[in-house]
This record gives C-alpha cells, sequence and structure tokens, in this order.
C-alpha cells in the first residue's frame, strides 16, 4: 500500500515480475478491504497513508492473521516506530529511497520464512511413519506412498482439515457425494468407507462417537 501513485506504480512493475499476482492500493483503508477480501502471502506497506496509517494496517491484518508476512516501508526519519511495529509482529523494513536491491533482499529474506512457514503447515505427521502432504492430497509411509480411492482421500482430508471436530455419516455423505454427484445416502456405505480408510492409516486415527459420528483423535 502507497499513496505516491508514481512510486506505487514502479514498485508494481517489479512485483509483478516476481510475483503471480499482486494487488495495489491507495490508502490504509482500501487496503485491508483487499485484505479482507482474499489472501496475500506477502503485504508490504508505507508507514505514512491517508485514511489508515501503516501502523494501523498491520495492527488490523495481525489481530485477523498472526502469521501473515508484513514488509513495512518507512522514511528514513521513521526509525522510531520500529519497535512498535517490531512488536506488533511485522516481518521486515525497507528505507526510502528504495532500490532495486534492498527490495529484493528483504522480500528473499521474507519469502524464505514464508516457505518454512508453508513447509510446516504442509505436512501432517499421523504417526507410525505416516505423512499427510495437504498440497498434493497424498498419504505416505516411510517416504512411499499409500494408494487411497478418491472417497478415502476425501475423508481424510475432511478429517485433517477439521480436526477433533465431529461429522455424522450425514455429513460425510454431504461432503463427498456434492452436488453433481448423483448418489442415495447410505450410513452402510459410509461406514464401509470409513472401514476401509481406517486400514490404511495408524490405528484408532479416526475415532467413533456413538450416536455423535466421528472425528480424528488428537494428533
Amino acid at each position: 500500500m502507497e499513496d505516491d501513485e508514481a512510486l506505487r506504480e514502479s514498485t508494481l512493475e517489479l512485483f509483478e515480475g516476481l510475483f503471480k499476482k499482486v494487488v495495489s492500493a491507495s490508502d490504509g483503508k482500501v487496503g485491508l478491504g483487499h485484505f479482507q477480501k482474499e489472501r496475500f502471502d506477502i503485504v508490504i506497506t508505507d508507514i505514512q497513508m491517508p485514511n489508515m496509517n501503516g501502523i494501523e494496517l498491520s495492527r488490523e491484518i495481525i489481530k485477523q492473521n498472526k502469521n501473515q508476512k508484513i514488509i513495512i516501508v518507512s522514511a528514513y526519519n521513521e526509525t522510531e516506530y520500529f519497535i512498535e511495529l517490531i512488536k506488533i509482529g511485522v516481518s521486515g523494513f525497507m528505507q526510502k529511497p528504495l532500490t532495486t536491491v534492498q527490495m529484493l533482499d528483504v522480500l528473499y529474506d521474507v519469502c524464505l520464512e514464508l516457505d518454512e512457514v508453508n513447509e510446516l503447515l504442509r505436512y501432517v505427521d499421523l504417526g507410525e511413519n505416516f505423512r499427510w502432504d495437504s498440497q498434493l492430497k497424498s498419504l505416505s509411509q516411510k517416504n512411499i506412498e499409500v494408494a487411497l480411492t478418491l472417497n478415502e482421500r476425501s475423508l481424510l482430508d475432511l478429517f485433517l482439515e477439521n480436526k477433533e471436530q465431529k461429522f455424522t455419516d450425514l455429513d460425510i455423505y454431504n461432503y463427498i457425494y456434492h452436488e453433481g454427484i448423483e448418489k442415495e445416502f447410505s450410513s452402510n456405505a459410509i461406514k464401509s468407507l470409513i472401514k476401509r480408510l481406517r486400514k490404511k492409516i495408524p490405528q484408532k486415527t479416526i475415532q467413533t462417537h456413538r450416536s455423535l459420528g466421528y472425528s480424528l483423535k488428537r494428533l
């Protein structure tokens, strides 16, 4: 976010050459509106902006996503804000006048941190050397892929994306056989699916709650 139109356009050109998608905003409130509508890997904002400054914007963003990567652009006389911004949780600083080398250095460091966080979030350890890849939606044991049917994969993904939440047979049916797939509901079919999946993952990974449904055990 930057209120200087010429600077915003020039940096936008640079970022568009580095990232798949770039969105710009002329002030903090507009920038916050963009953030609330879609997901961004990195937010870059000036300190001084109309309507909502970079400090207020960063504070609001961190409230909504404590892991959000934020880079602050500041003038040479604005270092007084750095301690407050570090406490808020920003990831890096760029000082005006901006240079390509400086921007690339800061972006490189933040992207490395982002890769490390994404790597941690990508894999789920199920125990007994089983690991779920949430990006590829695949299961492996000792780095050897475990063959799952499409429905087994969907069911495991449902549990892993909603840890400790309980799902009834009907919940599972509605998730797997979504709109466009015609299949009559059958509680026995869902129980059979769960039984097959249980044979391919560590014992007691899926827990049964009498009359309440099923959930993933605490990992």
